[in-house]
């Protein structure tokens, strides 16, 4: 009895999953923005996913669905959210170390146009 998973069409399913994972990984290279990386990041996730499938690994393509498709892009938004919102925080008066170091504590006049210029 043959295995099901050789021969012409089995190497065509493997070349095809392959190329499909590089046209991934290069999208995800070549996203500019963070947040929309995130996504692209997932699609890649679920590629591998189903390259390992095919490569006859479930357990790995298991994890690798859970982990790259669901976990790793939810942590990339979450941070990115973080990081949006401590940024928005950031405005004058909040005390931060950027304010002293433009010099509005001491009321100078570089100061005072950065201020303005936020």
């Amino acid at each position: 009895m043959s295995d099901p998973f050789s021969g012409a069409l089995a190497d065509a399913l493997i070349l095809t999953a392959l190329a499909l994972t590089v046209l991934m990984a290069t999208a995800v290279v070549l996203t500019r923005n963070p947040a929309r990386q995130a996504i692209v990041l997932s699609g890649y996730g679920m590629v591998l996913g189903v390259l390992f499938l095919i490569l006859q690994a479930p357990d790995v393509a298991m994890s690798q669905i859970g982990v790259g498709t669901v976990v790793v892009p939810l942590i990339v938004v979450l941070a990115l959210h973080a990081t949006r919102r401590h940024r928005e925080g950031d405005g004058p008066g909040t005390g931060t170390t950027s304010d002293t170091a433009s010099g509005t504590a001491s009321g100078t006049a570089s100061g005072t146009a950065r201020e303005d210029a936020r």
